[in-house]
């Protein structure tokens, strides 16, 4: 008897919100030292997130789901942690307008996903 793991549903919309998210990122021309790390935190852990979305596929075959999650929960309470620095910095930065709905969309569909 074998047991068939299913795609979380909200998989696309998730990845669709980490690459919104890391686009945004990438444009966002900090002014200095510390936006310019905070933003390049970011965009690792992004790419981190990233990464596992885009492995959902062949996790999906092997039910290795929970091994996404383990790779998946520190980028996110990293970027978690992140998120009210990177609030601040879209005040100062147009390009990251919205950044706090963003981080909140990538974080609440990894937690649904992942389970972490």
């Amino acid at each position: 008897m074998s047991t068939e793991f299913s795609i979380p549903t909200d998989i696309p919309q998730t990845r669709a919100a980490a690459q919104a998210l890391e686009d945004k990122l990438a444009n966002a021309n900090p002014t200095n030292l510390a936006d310019s790390q905070a933003v390049s935190t970011a965009l690792e852990v992004v790419g981190a997130v990233l990464t596992q979305l885009n492995q959902e596929d062949m996790l999906s075959r092997d039910g290795a789901m929970q091994a996404a999650a383990a790779e998946v929960k520190g980028p996110l309470q990293t970027l978690s942690g992140l998120k009210g620095q990177l609030t601040e910095i879209s005040t100062r930065l147009a390009t990251l307008a919205g950044i706090a709905n963003d981080v909140d969309q990538l974080v609440n569909g990894c937690t649904t996903i992942f389970g972490v």
